[in-house]
């Protein structure tokens, strides 16, 4: 169904360029999101320039100013959301079975989606024509993560000027992780809004930001990062210590996995999943909570995170201490994917990038979006890596034995 703006021309969803080159920075996605506000409102100097993508900051200001401060100053300022646990509901340890109706459980993430955009439309119909048992979204509501964009960007609900988007539903259950754009509002909509409305389809609702899904052969571990991403307003856009957000694991977290997870009870093969990276080859790794895990689970492990807009696939490998990993960058569901990034530790060694340029309208060089396809069936897990079209463009399977993770198809 085609919906309309105010003026009576269907709504558009955001562009691919709005949201090229957004800064790591809580102020300039509050700057972004005061952009769309003007949009809304039709006022004259709401434009990027052509040739540099960049917003008219002398005109933005002069005309947004007082919004984008008044957005912050509401959203930034305050305490963050209390963090939900599983201390009240001693029945519900955040612990769940990964079933199907018999056979193979089949599972599609996507980091990054909640973007608005046609490619996350896009993304969203391609996982939902595969009728995936669980959807798990990794992280990131843009721009700033608050009630609106919440229900526009990721429920479907039409808040805006823009046309909404609504993340796929699994057939046994949906949820999603907590990403630094949803604290950027401090995590009110994340937890009061959007919790609520997930979890299983006929069940209790989603009750916290981390939670494990598991059988006989196979443990999906999901971890909040994004909680501790942010820290006190305005300071934490330094980037150095002690202003700079640590991304750890919260001491509620690390209590959860050694009492219900530690030492890999039941002799399951792990896959984590995150919204911030242990370590990157081409942006800064957290490897805080990679080292906060190497004392309670053995690894190595499959760890699948977004945070960076692009597909990568990673050779095995453990930084500083940190819990040996296979990484699994999927943070390309919505947001523009940068192909020619600067390779910032050439330690981390690639076995698989997409590096296909998207043919777009807005005729602007940016790869393609997509999503990740995981089969477990039994003690086998095929993971398959598609794109917006539903295209695969790289495939991997993998055995657990005993308890141990081996790869079958090397890339």
């Amino acid at each position: 169904m085609i919906e309309y703006g105010a003026s009576g021309a269907p709504a558009k969803r955001r562009e691919l360029a709005s949201l090229r080159s957004l800064p790591r920075s809580p102020l300039a996605s509050y700057a972004r999101r005061a952009l769309d506000a003007a949009r809304e409102a039709a006022q004259p100097i709401v434009t990027l320039r052509s040739r540099t993508r960049r917003l008219r900051i002398r005109e933005f200001l002069g005309n947004n100013l007082l919004a984008w401060i008044a957005s912050y100053l509401r959203n930034r300022f305050g305490p963050r959301h209390a963090f939900p646990d599983y201390r009240r509901t001693p029945a519900d340890a955040g612990i769940y079975p990964l079933e199907s109706d018999g056979g193979s459980v089949r599972v599609s993430i996507a980091g990054d989606w909640a973007s608005g955009t046609d490619e996350a439309a896009a993304v969203a119909a391609a996982i939902a024509s595969w009728n995936p048992h669980f959807t798990i979204h990794l992280g990131d509501v843009y721009y700033v993560g608050d009630e609106a964009e919440v229900r526009a960007t990721f429920l479907g609900e039409r808040t805006s000027f823009y046309q909404p988007t609504q993340w796929p539903r699994g057939s046994v259950g949906t949820f999603a992780l907590n990403g630094n754009h949803e604290m950027y509002a401090r995590g009110m909509a994340y937890f009061d809004v959007l919790l609520p409305r997930l979890g299983f389809t006929s069940g209790a609702p989603q009750r916290a930001s981390f939670f494990c899904l598991e059988n006989q052969h196979w443990r999906i571990i999901a971890l909040d990062t994004g909680y501790n991403s942010v820290r006190w307003p305005l300071l934490e856009e330094l980037p150095f210590a002690p202003f700079a957000p640590a991304n750890d694991l919260s001491s509620v977290q690390i209590k959860w996995l050694a009492e219900t997870l530690g030492s890999n009870h039941g002799n399951r093969a792990l896959v984590i999943l995150s919204h911030h990276p242990p370590y990157s080859r081409f942006e800064r790794g957290y490897i805080k909570s990679a080292r906060q895990l190497r004392p309670l689970l053995r690894g190595p492990v499959l760890w699948f995170w977004g945070h960076e807009h692009r597909l990568a696939v990673y050779h095995r490998y453990s930084r500083d201490g940190g819990i040996e990993a296979y990484g699994r960058n999927v943070g390309h569901g919505g947001m523009p994917v940068e192909l020619h990034p600067r390779v910032m530790d050439d330690r981390v060694s690639l076995a698989f990038t997409d590096t296909r340029p998207y043919p777009n309208e807005e005729h602007i060089e940016v790869g393609y979006n997509g999503y990740a396809n995981l089969t477990f069936t039994g003690d086998s897990l095929e993971v398959v890596y598609r794109d917006l079209r539903g295209d695969a463009v790289f495939r991997e399977s993998w055995k657990a034995a005993a308890g141990a993770l081996t790869q079958i198809s090397a890339p």
